[in-house]
């Protein structure tokens, strides 16, 4: 690659007691035992991840209110620390809404015209390359594939829905069409007759969210800012999710609607939600069977700490050595 990628990960410490306080001040006591935020502890074992499958990164940017993991080496010269007031408008902070922390990452000092975006609960599970993420002309490499959005319970689909509202403001099927060898692809298999049945309305109903990292340029960021920032800043106004935001799979659809990636397969990652018992969740971490993971938290989790440790555990095993990033 001639151009340099970075990563991009949010993270906050929901055991903090400053932060906690400070979030109650915003929060209703009903809604105070939320699992929305909790911490599982695995930041430390998403570095070393990174170390050890994808030590070409050139820079990563740690999200966080003014939060510093007490194992970080903040003078690590591949890691830039990303503070909220850095980037966000001061105005929308202090801010608890995850949607309105990732809407304005492009504004974020340092960051790469390329970078992958995680949240903590995704992860490198097996070496990477940078062309697993951008072709070598630039593109990102996502799964194009055509699904439509169905708003339901205990899921994004509500917010992911309105991001679609805006791409149906301006692109229609012919869009698709246009770029058709990147929405019907031979990598993603029986995932193709989605968007054959999809491609039957003349809108398009939605795309298939993988919720795995995604490849993003910052120009991208950009360009969606200057066509609907008034609706964006919207969402920045929420101190929490609601389901009239928008959130960042705006910025992916809009590449896809463009023709601005090149098909990758869908197989390239993983989602497990989590439960009580993770049994294939540890069998891909140790068996490195996906590139990616996401590790999805659950509110019906019967024995939290029980499942957190089994969990860390298992990092601890395919990853027992400090990476770069601790001191």
């Amino acid at each position: 690659m001639t151009f340099p990628i970075d990563f991009v990960i949010d993270w906050v410490d929901d055991s903090d007691p400053r932060w906690i306080n400070k979030r109650n001040d915003y929060l209703p006591e009903s809604e105070r035992l939320s699992t929305r935020f909790r911490d599982w502890g695995w930041l430390k074992y998403w570095f070393r991840s990174v170390d050890v499958n994808a030590p070409w990164v050139r820079y990563v940017h740690l999200i966080t209110d003014s939060q510093v993991p007490n194992w970080l080496d903040i003078n690590n010269s591949k890691l830039n620390l990303v503070d909220h007031t850095s980037y966000i408008d001061r105005s929308y902070l202090p801010t608890f809404n995850s949607n309105a922390i990732e809407l304005s990452i492009h504004k974020i000092n340092l960051l790469s015209n390329h970078f992958v975006f995680f949240n903590d609960d995704f992860f490198l599970n097996d070496e990477v390359v940078p062309e697993n993420f951008f072709s070598t002309k630039g593109l990102p490499l996502d799964s194009g594939i055509v699904s439509p959005q169905l708003p339901i319970n205990n899921s994004i689909t509500h917010i992911t829905t309105n991001n679609m509202q805006i791409i149906n403001d301006i692109y229609s099927r012919k869009n698709i069409l246009k770029h058709l060898h990147k929405f019907l692809n031979i990598r993603y298999g029986k995932q193709n007759i989605k968007t054959l049945v999809s491609l039957m309305w003349p809108m398009i109903l939605g795309f298939n969210d993988l919720h795995i990292p995604i490849s993003f340029k910052k120009e991208t960021f950009k360009m969606v800012w200057e066509r609907y920032g008034h609706l964006l800043k919207e969402t920045e106004e929420n101190k929490f999710r609601t389901k009239n935001d928008l959130n960042i799979f705006l910025m992916r659809y809009w590449q896809l609607i463009n023709g601005d990636f090149q098909p990758r397969s869908y197989g390239f990652g993983k989602y497990y939600n989590l439960s009580d018992n993770n049994d294939l969740v540890i069998s891909d971490i140790l068996k490195k069977k996906h590139k990616v993971i996401v590790l999805n938290d659950q509110p019906n989790i019967h024995n939290f700490y029980k499942v957190k440790k089994e969990i860390q555990d298992t990092f601890s095993r395919r990853y027992p050595k400090k990476s770069s990033f601790e001191i």
